[in-house]
């Protein structure tokens, strides 16, 4: 781990399962900072160099912070925003946010607790990272997860990571060989759940049980979290999602049986 003194914090989890939303809630918190997305796709080309470089980025965004209140993160009009793409409108949604160096205006202490969050990147390389740091998952519905997928413009809503490329070129490789999405996309979800099964049960929180305790479930990562009340509104059932899409997300799912079945139920999934 990095010899600053202060708490750093691994937080990942499926694309679109509530990751942006808690980073926006654990800023609200003091001494707590927590960045979205900040490293680049060619920090993670390997496993090894991935390792490598988070373990100096977060050194080298602690001094920042310490030294200049600023650090890296995928910002929208110079703040972390609860949802990182815009409305739907011709077609899909595109991304708001852009990389920059964020200001934060609140004190910090030697000892802040530094949240970094990134999906892909961090799920695939979990298991080394969770030797050397405290790290946190969030999941969702499987259904409403695949479901946000395909009304977004990003490479996961073609049922790939570009990421893979560097941490898994087999899996990548793999994926783009499944002639249908659907069945790409409930294979990536599969894939990206199965690392999932080396955490504890309180490494992992649920999006639904973050909108439903307003934020304050959020105390699994830093204990201050338990004073979040931020009003939320699940977005499970979003009007954007398609209810046929949606059944035909769920029966693939089932059909597939992966291993997002450990987390939720097959009830639940319909």
């Amino acid at each position: 781990m990095d010899n600053n003194t202060g708490q750093n914090i691994i937080l990942t989890g499926p694309p679109r399962s509530g990751t942006t939303l808690s980073c926006f809630l654990l800023n609200q918190l003091p001494n707590t900072i927590a960045l979205h997305e900040p490293m680049n796709l060619g920090m993670f080309q390997s496993q090894e160099q991935g390792l490598e470089e988070t373990q100096q980025f977060f050194a080298a965004m602690r001094q920042s912070l310490l030294t200049e209140g600023k650090a890296l993160s995928k910002v929208k009009a110079g703040a972390i925003p609860s949802n990182p793409f815009g409305k739907a409108e011709q077609g899909k949604r595109a991304s708001t946010v852009k990389k920059d160096w964020i200001h934060f205006d609140k004190p910090l202490q030697p000892d802040f607790t530094l949240i970094i969050k990134q999906n892909a990147h961090f799920t695939f390389l979990l298991e080394p990272l969770n030797l050397l740091y405290p790290l946190y998952t969030i999941i969702r519905n499987p259904v409403s997860t695949i479901a946000s997928w395909n009304t977004i413009q990003a490479p996961v809503s073609k049922g790939n990571l570009t990421v893979l490329k560097g941490l898994r070129p087999a899996l990548f490789e793999e994926l783009e060989c499944i002639p249908d999405l659907l069945d790409r996309q409930v294979r990536l979800l599969h894939e990206l759940y199965l690392p999932y099964r080396l955490l504890r049960k309180d490494q992992i929180v649920r999006y639904e049980d973050i909108v439903e305790s307003n934020g304050a479930v959020l105390n699994h990562l830093v204990p201050s979290a338990s004073g979040i009340h931020h009003p939320l509104e699940n977005k499970n059932r979003n009007a954007i999602y398609d209810d046929s899409i949606r059944s035909n997300i769920a029966e693939r799912l089932l059909r597939f049986g992966g291993s997002y079945l450990d987390y939720y139920t097959e009830e639940q999934l319909v």
